[in-house]
């Protein structure tokens, strides 16, 4: 569940940043860690929140067998614009994503996070959407960002595990 085009910005930001080291560009170095960062928190966030969209979506359309009338109902008022509404952002784990679900699956889903040794994945996942939420409703252009580019990049590949725990538990 990896993104080539965040993996693209992964490798500009350290082009980038040797290019300003190789020419003692320190100011410079400063200013593209912290406009990437905020960059790579965003991308991370908002492939994410695609990603599971996508992923419930394909979901309800195999379990409906494909009634599209069910299916633009669940999307129209189960997830379109409330992507941000299925996580307890200021928790460290998806229970109520899960509990979404049912307890049966949220049961089962916990189960599976524990066995496959995904807790970090599923707090790496939570952290970056609690950034991500942090930075856009603050005052974007001043808010800091106590990563480093390459702690939110470890973040980041850590909870496309969690995600692709999501996409397994919910395949068609």
């Amino acid at each position: 569940m990896y993104s080539k085009k965040i993996k693209a910005l992964y490798d500009e930001y350290n082009e980038l940043i040797s290019f300003c080291r190789m020419n003692g560009q320190v100011s410079f170095e400063m200013y593209i860690n912290n406009t990437y960062k905020k960059s790579l928190l965003l991308s991370a966030a908002s492939y994410f929140e695609t990603t599971i969209i996508k992923i419930i979506h394909e979901f309800a359309e195999s379990k409906s067998r494909q009634n599209m009338v069910l299916i633009s109902f669940v999307y129209n008022k189960a997830i379109k614009r409330q992507y941000h509404t299925f996580f307890n952002w200021e928790g460290n784990n998806a229970n109520q994503f899960w509990g979404l679900f049912g307890d049966t699956f949220r049961q089962e889903a916990k189960k599976q996070v524990q066995e496959k040794g995904l807790a970090d994945a599923e707090r790496a996942f939570m952290a970056i959407g609690r950034e991500r939420n942090l930075l856009v409703h603050q005052n974007y252009i001043e808010a800091t960002i106590n990563d480093t580019f390459e702690e939110i990049y470890a973040k980041y590949e850590k909870a496309c595990e969690f995600v692709e725990l999501v996409s397994q538990l919910l395949s068609p």
